[in-house]
Parts: C-alpha cells; structure tokens; sequence
C-alpha cells in the first residue's frame, strides 16, 4: 500500500515536471528590466525588417505609383516605339520605389536604436507616466510594448513588436500587452491612449474607461512595427 502512493506521488511529482508550458497559462507580461536590452533590440529588428516588402508592396501598388508607371510606358511607346524600354521604364520605378523604401527603413532602424530605445530605463521608466513592459513565455521575451506620454491627458504606444516566431499567436499577444498597457494608463489617469503607425501619419485612438481594461471597441488594431 505504502509503495503504491509512493509510486502515485513520483509520478505526480514527474507530471507537473513534465508540463509543456503553454502560451494562454504561461504568458507573462512584466515591466522591463535592463538585461532584456538585447533581446528588445533583436525583437525590433526582425520585425522591422519583416516590414520592408509588405510596405514596397503597398508603395508600388499607389496611386504615384501607378501614374509613374503608366507615364514611363507611354513616353516608352511614343518615343521608342518599343515596348522593351516602357517596361525597362517600369521595372526602372520599381527599383527606385524599392530603394527609397529601404533607405526609410534604415534611416528609421539607426535613429530608433540610438534614441529610445539605446537607453529604456532612462527614457520610459525614469518617467512617471511612461512605461515599457515585456512579453515574458518560457523564460524568453516575445514581445514589448513601449508607453510614452504625449500631454497631460493622452499616452502614446510608440513602440510594439512581437516575436515573428509567434505570428500565429499574435493577436493573442498584442491583447494581453495592450490590456496591461490600459491598466498602467488608468492608473496615471489617461483619458485617452493613441496607437502611432510608424512611416505614415495614420493614428488609431482608444478611449479610456476607468472601470474597463480593454479599448472600447472589441476588435485590436495595431501596427505591425518595432
């Protein structure tokens, strides 16, 4: 009798061991701490870095774009008589669109590492009402959301990127950092929180209720940024 519970005590105790961690139990999100610098700087980078095609996409599919594209085919066409040089002229807008986007990106990339984000503690959290919090699973941070203070009576989400490994999960991600993001601008009494989409002027404000932890609208919008 004694050797059968002993038994179902060791394979209880092996169980709970053996436990996959699992991303709805074991997320945590937590303010940051300075050893996560790295880690924050390779976050922001791979998902910055994931950005480049998607926004060349959308560039080259503009309506400047489009008007260029169209005016190099017809001078192409008129001129030449050939349709070779209109879509050399084409392919030649592509590749300059391609190239000012990547140089954003890099100009964008350089100037973040070197401002907020070369030194986290002093800018958001020697702050009162600024905050940056991390996304913590399985001992590893895949995620962060950066909190900064636009007026008196407004936050800003100036920084937020997830890791691209979690890309299935990251609706469920984004909530939780966002959720606690809510809670930390209640309690500094904001009455308004807005979402900044880096490369375009586009902002999405959320409105703060004091009894609530979520936006007033259900669904979550965010910017796929860093």
């Amino acid at each position: 009798m004694d050797s059968e519970c002993q038994c179902q005590r060791i394979t209880t105790q092996t169980t709970a061991v053996r436990r996959i961690p699992t991303l709805d139990v074991d997320l945590r999100v937590r303010r940051f701490h300075r050893d996560d610098t790295r880690r924050i700087h390779n976050l922001f980078l791979e998902e910055t870095r994931c950005l480049v095609w998607p926004m060349f996409a959308q560039a080259i599919r503009s309506p400047p774009a489009i008007i260029l594209h169209l005016l190099f085919m017809a001078v192409g066409a008129m001129l030449a008589r050939s349709f070779v040089i209109a879509l050399f002229g084409v392919i030649l807008t592509a590749a300059a669109i391609f190239v000012y986007t990547y140089r954003w990106f890099y100009q964008y990339l350089t100037s973040s590492l070197k401002g907020d984000l070369a030194n986290i503690s002093q800018y958001y959290l020697c702050k009162a009402k600024c905050n940056f919090l991390v996304a913590e699973f399985d001992n590893s941070i895949i995620g962060f959301i950066a909190i900064d203070q636009k007026s008196e009576t407004i936050a800003s989400v100036r920084r937020m990127s997830v890791d691209t490994c979690f890309l299935g999960r990251r609706k469920f991600i984004v909530t939780r950092l966002f959720q606690e993001a809510f809670k930390f601008c209640q309690e500094c009494g904001y009455s308004e929180m807005v979402v900044e989409f880096p490369g375009t002027q586009k902002t999405k404000s959320y409105e703060l209720r004091r009894c609530d932890t979520k936006p007033t609208r259900p669904d979550i919008s965010v910017p796929r940024e860093g």
